[in-house]
């Protein structure tokens, strides 16, 4: 029999280790397992999604039931490739501690196991304040900008921008950690910006003022990644047709590549509006003298006659109920007038929420984040009740109104809740002031306190 040399006994004594080793490993089985590649934000906001990022693709089943929050959360889970989504249903609980656990066991879709298991904390910041500033100014030349103060600290704020001419609207990300809002410039066009709150730097979003035209209202989409705005064109070599009328537009802030959200001309949209869940928009279009809503997945469009062009309307948190403002005549004069109806079944018909024939007048309606109630502004306009603009709630399972706040010495308005739905923000004006300058005020619904957070600004909003 022929003997090995010293070479082939290495080689062979090298095969036998390597044998060994791996039926080692096969029987102690995979001891890396799946790992959790990231999660983001650090940041958190009371609206933020947290997002989970996998090493691979995971069984969707085995990892949700393994899942579970402390304080126990109402969340809403969505998957994107190797990417769990995990969102509040309505908020984090501000300034509480939260625990996210994801205990070991978890499958990927190759069998690979989480062998650990995997806990993250995160405090979510409280909401803030962001407002415009000043509202009235000795010096015409002062611009209004925008300015950020937390409610519970008053009066201490911060200037976010430093425009020399005045910010018309804006509106906070969905996240709160941006800002999108309208520019004017001399020659009569607006661009739209995006401010960055944490590093204080804004990046223009459009190229407005290049074709002459005046881009304002932005809103964004829930998930933050596009904007719809009110675009005018300004061009005097345009077809009056198409000149100083607004449209709808979309803007996708990945590429910023923006377009008509109609390719109709004719079709018009004014202060247009995205829903709580992505799916709609609604656009007051003067041709057809109607709030325009339209199913982005079809095409298909709803309309509702009105001739109240203002913008005031409000889609439900959850379900397909839509409230607005209807022009009406009543007590001899034309005033506004709440109605509801359900986008998701028209044959239900329109509902008066002001009343058949009530002499008030209704605006700003603005949903509970729970959908159970509506929060608006009423003015009394028989003499039987204030005059100046005072804030009521409906509940709308058993039709009781409730005043919230009432002083006749004050006229108030731009009111919104916080995403808990704890707090009401607004402005206030002093009616009987010599020189009546706009004030912004925060009100915990449940206690009744009401406490003035800032002077002089007006047209509040909660960064979330």
């Amino acid at each position: 029999m022929q003997r090995l040399d010293a070479l082939d006994r290495g080689v062979l004594s090298a095969v036998l280790i390597l044998s060994i080793a791996l039926l080692g490993v096969i029987a102690r089985g995979d001891q890396a397992g799946v790992l959790i590649a990231r999660i983001a934000p650090r940041d958190v906001s009371v609206t933020s999604v947290l997002r989970l990022t996998f090493s691979e693709p995971m069984d969707a089943p085995s990892v949700e039931a393994r899942l579970r929050l402390s304080p126990e959360t109402d969340v809403r889970l969505a998957w994107n490739g190797r990417t769990l989504s995990i969102a509040p249903s309505r908020a984090w609980l501000p300034e509480v501690t939260h625990v996210l656990y994801l205990d070991s066991g978890a499958r990927s879709q190759s069998g690979r196991l989480l062998l650990a298991p995997f806990r993250y904390e995160f405090t979510p910041r409280a909401p803030r304040v962001v407002y415009l500033a000043p509202a009235f100014s000795a010096d015409s030349a002062e611009a209004a900008n925008l300015w950020l103060v937390a409610p519970e600290q008053p009066f201490v704020a911060r200037q976010l921008t430093h425009s020399s001419l005045s910010i018309e609207a804006f509106q906070p990300s969905p996240d709160g950690n941006l800002i999108a809002y309208a520019q004017p410039r001399e020659d009569g066009t607006a661009e739209l910006y995006v401010l960055d709150v944490a590093s204080g730097e804004s990046r223009r979003v459009t190229s407005c003022a290049v074709v002459r035209a005046r881009c304002t209202a932005p809103d964004w989409s829930p998930d933050g990644a596009r904007l719809i705005y009110e675009r005018t064109e300004l061009d005097p070599a345009l077809d009056p047709f198409d000149r100083d009328v607004p449209r709808a537009w979309l803007l996708n802030l990945r590429d910023l590549a923006t377009a008509p959200l109609l390719s109709d001309t004719t079709r018009l949209g004014g202060t247009p509006k995205w829903s709580p869940d992505g799916l709609r928009i609604a656009a007051y279009d003067r041709n057809l003298g109607a709030i325009a809503i339209y199913e982005l997945s079809t095409g298909a469009r709803k309309l509702i006659e009105t001739l109240d062009d203002v913008g005031d309307y409000a889609f439900h948190p959850r379900d397909g109920r839509f409230v607005y403002a209807q022009l009406v005549h009543v007590a001899g004069r034309f005033s506004s007038a709440l109605e509801m109806v359900n986008l998701d079944e028209p044959s239900s018909g329109i509902r008066r929420i002001s009343g058949e024939g009530s002499a008030v007048e209704d605006r700003q309606p603005r949903w509970t984040p729970d959908g159970n109630r509506l929060i608006f502004t009423r003015r009394i306009l028989d003499g039987s009740g204030a005059s100046s603009a005072q804030i009521y709630q409906l509940d709308l399972a058993n039709e009781t109104l409730t005043p919230i706040l009432q002083d006749e010495n004050y006229f108030h308005g731009a009111i919104s809740l916080d995403p808990s739905g704890r707090y009401l923000l607004m402005q206030r004006v002093a009616v009987n002031a010599a020189q009546p300058v706009p004030s912004i005020w925060v009100l915990e619904l449940e206690s009744g306190k009401l406490w003035q957070i800032a002077g002089n600004g007006f047209l509040p909003r909660w960064l979330p």
